[in-house]
């Protein structure tokens, strides 16, 4: 037993003895290396990756959101009343300008025409006829077999016969217009939609008649966006250029549209201050439905000569932004810059970096100035 013991004070100050001595090495290599130079202590570089300062032409823009509305909403009524014959589309059918979309039943105009039309034939037959006794009465005349006044009497037949025929063929013209208005067609072209008649349907013609159908101008369509009332000034100077246009998605989807700014409001919104401007987007295929509200890129101008870079190079600190831009030596160094816009992802620089410049775009979080760094990826645009 007195064995065991002595064997485990051996082990137990043997153990305490290497501790001993790595915890004085430990301490001896903190403090040489404390009171080594940075360039005697092995530095380890930052990964990061870096991006080139640009020059680029970059549009003048303010981004917002819009409301897609039609050009034209047409509410289809009819000009007679009349019974639905026929129904030529369906509900949410596209049509062009002169399409039929429903006809009524003319049975009764028909037979109004053909009335119009027997009296014309009877008129012409009532000329005729006056224009015979004229003639005889004018052979007579000669002879002094008739008297001047049955001779203007004729005469007055016939003119009344030839007036007659006149009535006769504008009421027809009228019953022929008239009949027309039984086939309904479409106005403009345009997307229509629900039907509320159906064959057997009764229509009413009048102002308080209801809409038969409703058509939006689909293509092209209008977006429509509040601009705020210090920039309308330069908007309308722009679109006076043709330079003014509009650029948009639709949330959800990364196609884009395109527009000219085609016409501004006449006066501000009272509650908001902002006026509205209107563009016309070309929609072949529909992407845009009425009432939809859209992402929107209003863009005055193209502005040359933009000193940019990606919008991930720019951070922001209690003095303002700044970038880690990457000198010749592969050191950072922080540099305070004035930022003008952002567009599609870029930053436009007012001041603080030059042309060619690189900087960082991934990695700041570990740099200070000054820090070494070492590209893990190929410069953007490098």
């Amino acid at each position: 037993m007195r064995r065991i013991v002595l064997m485990l004070c051996f082990v137990l100050a043997v153990a305490a003895a290497w501790a001993g001595y790595w915890h004085v090495s430990g301490v001896r290599e903190r403090v040489a290396d404390a009171k080594a130079t940075p360039t005697q202590r092995a530095e380890k570089a930052v990964p990061v990756v870096l991006a080139a300062v640009k020059r680029m032409t970059l549009p003048v823009s303010f981004a917002t959101i819009g409301t897609v509305q039609p050009i034209a909403s047409i509410a289809v009524t009819s000009q007679v009343s009349g019974m639905v014959s026929k129904l030529s589309v369906t509900d949410g059918a596209d049509v062009k300008e002169g399409d039929i979309l429903i006809e009524l039943d003319t049975r009764l105009i028909d037979t109004q025409i053909e009335e119009a039309q027997a009296a014309l034939v009877k008129d012409q037959a009532n000329i005729d006829k006056a224009g015979r006794d004229l003639a005889r009465i004018d052979k007579l005349l000669a002879g002094k077999f008739e008297t001047p006044e049955n001779a203007a009497d004729a005469q007055t037949t016939i003119d009344l016969d030839k007036a007659a025929l006149q009535t006769d063929q504008a009421m027809l013209h009228n019953l022929e217009v008239q009949r027309e208005y039984y086939t309904i067609r479409a106005p403009v072209s345009g997307r229509i939609g629900t039907v509320p008649v159906r064959p057997g349907s009764t229509i009413v013609s009048g102002q308080q008649a209801s809409p038969i159908v409703t058509i939006n101008v689909f293509d092209p369509i209008y977006v429509t966006v509040g601009i705020p009332q210090k920039m309308v000034a330069d908007l309308a100077e722009d679109k006076a250029q043709g330079l003014a246009k509009v650029s948009l998605t639709v949330p959800g989807r990364s196609e884009k549209r395109e527009g000219a700014v085609t016409a501004i409001d006449n006066a501000a919104n009272p509650a908001t201050g902002l006026v509205t401007a209107y563009a016309s987007i070309g929609n072949a295929p529909a992407l845009l439905w009425p009432g939809e509200i859209v992402n929107v890129d209003v863009i005055f101008r193209d502005q040359p000569d933009q000193l940019t870079v990606p919008d991930e190079a720019v951070r922001t600190n209690q003095q303002g932004s700044y970038v880690y831009a990457v000198d010749a030596h592969q050191r950072a160094h922080l540099k305070p810059v004035v930022v003008a816009r952002n567009v599609e992802g870029l930053t436009v620089i007012g001041s603080g970096l030059e042309d060619g410049d690189q900087v960082v775009t991934d990695g700041q979080l570990l740099l200070s100035d000054g820090a070494l760094v070492q590209v893990k990826q190929a410069m953007k645009g490098g």
